[in-house]
């Protein structure tokens, strides 16, 4: 039999046909679909990952998940969201989402709604709203909060006062305050709060917070003053809620959750502290109202990076995410944004009249943040409410250097 020789020219071609090979399985090797997921909070991993583990099963992708605690999270994010080192989804809300969108840093996802037919009626309006800039949407809403009056039955009863209820006014309110001051309890909390308190206290009197261009903060109007001053006068003239120092010491939450105080405004995250610390005797009902009904809405959204190197995997997840399956699974610890799942959270406490956090989605107004230097304006609000609580300011004087701090700003900033 004759001998086969292996040439050189046979041996290249031998040595190329195994790199081929080697380069395809290592090809098939790497494959998967990778993905890395940012969000802040520890608390809902039990929740996110119960998605993101039902999410890899269905698709094949592989998600990488990363809890940053709040105080770097965003630090984390500005840093790696500009690379191709940063995550492809990742939590954000309106107070950041201002600074991120017109900065080119998240990725629009109307076109794959309408592609992929999801549809956004389940969500509060106001929540898509805030998520969208120059009329596109960013992200898909993840769960939300709103405001309402928590009071201590206790110490209602102990007074012979009737409880608050969904009819309440600010005259309602301000009657039960007296009724149930004394050496040793405060009515209310008046607080120098924006979210939890003066935000929805100023669109009830139909005043005003921001233009309606959203480029700047916008308090001087006769409603708005007239709104912090009904506050104020809680304080300075009927004597039924602590200081502005003496809530420097001592928070309004503390004073509540203590027992010395019988009524507050705040958000529906504080349900489980509130529950834990008074139990059968904590109550909850609507705000109580000057003109009309008013109230804030705030939240976070799902959001994909534009620098992201695989983003159909990444709306997956979001996707994944926009279900009320998801939605369900987050309600131990938040209200969920889709309709349906808000039912799981309010089941988690019986014995509070919870729907009306979710009824007042329906007509509160989106925390409102500015489009221009939204950061160094809500610093100039902060500090006017902290300069009208301490007595340092008069109440309309404040509100018209909150507009002029605020126009300098925008005008600093070239719109």
């Amino acid at each position: 039999m004759k001998k086969k020789i292996l040439t050189k020219k046979t041996v290249f071609a031998v040595i190329t046909l195994a790199m081929v090979f080697f380069a395809a399985c290592s090809r098939g090797a790497s494959s998967v679909q990778k993905i890395s997921f940012y969000y802040w909070d520890e608390n809902q991993k039990p929740g996110m990952d119960k998605v993101v583990e039902s999410y890899m099963k269905e698709s094949g992708v592989q998600v990488e998940t990363t809890v940053i605690p709040w105080s770097q999270y965003w630090t984390k994010l500005q840093t790696s969201l500009p690379s191709d080192n940063g995550p492809d989804v990742f939590w954000l809300n309106a107070a950041h989402g201002v600074d991120y969108y017109p900065a080119g840093l998240v990725e629009p996802i109307a076109s794959y709604v309408e592609r992929d037919k999801i549809d956004l009626t389940p969500f509060p309006e106001a929540l898509l709203e805030m998520y969208s800039y120059n009329d596109r949407l960013y992200g898909l809403p993840k769960d939300y909060d709103t405001i309402a009056l928590f009071y201590n039955k206790a110490i209602f009863d102990a007074k012979g006062v009737a409880y608050p209820n969904n009819n309440w006014t600010w005259e309602d309110l301000r009657k039960a305050a007296i009724a149930l001051t004394d050496d040793n309890v405060y009515g209310f909390i008046a607080e120098p709060a924006g979210q939890t308190m003066i935000f929805s206290w100023v669109l009830s009197n139909n005043g005003t917070l921001i233009k309606a261009d959203q480029t700047q903060k916008h308090y001087n109007t006769p409603e708005t003053i007239e709104a912090i001053r009904w506050l104020v006068d809680l304080i300075d003239v009927y004597k039924v809620s602590p200081t502005g120092a003496m809530l420097k010491e001592l928070i309004g939450d503390e004073y509540f959750q203590g027992g010395r105080a019988a009524m507050i405004t705040t958000g529906s995250w504080m349900v489980p502290p509130y529950n834990d610390a008074l139990g059968d005797s904590l109550g909850v009902a609507r705000l109580p109202v000057s003109k009309k009904e008013a109230n804030v809405i705030h939240g976070l959204s799902f959001n994909i990076s534009a620098r992201s190197q695989n983003k159909e995997a990444a709306w997956g997840l979001v996707k994944a995410f926009s279900t009320k399956e998801a939605g369900d699974a987050q309600a131990s610890v938040v209200i969920p944004a889709y309709a349906d799942a808000s039912r799981a959270w309010m089941s988690n406490y019986p014995n509070l009249d919870l729907k009306v956090f979710i009824d007042a989605a329906a007509y509160a107004d989106p925390v409102p943040t500015t489009l221009v230097a939204s950061a160094a304006q809500d610093d100039v609000e902060e500090t006017w409410y902290e300069n009208i609580w301490l007595g340092n300011a008069d109440i309309a004087s404040a509100c018209a250097a909150i507009d002029a701090a605020c126009a300098a700003l925008v005008a600093e900033a070239g719109r």
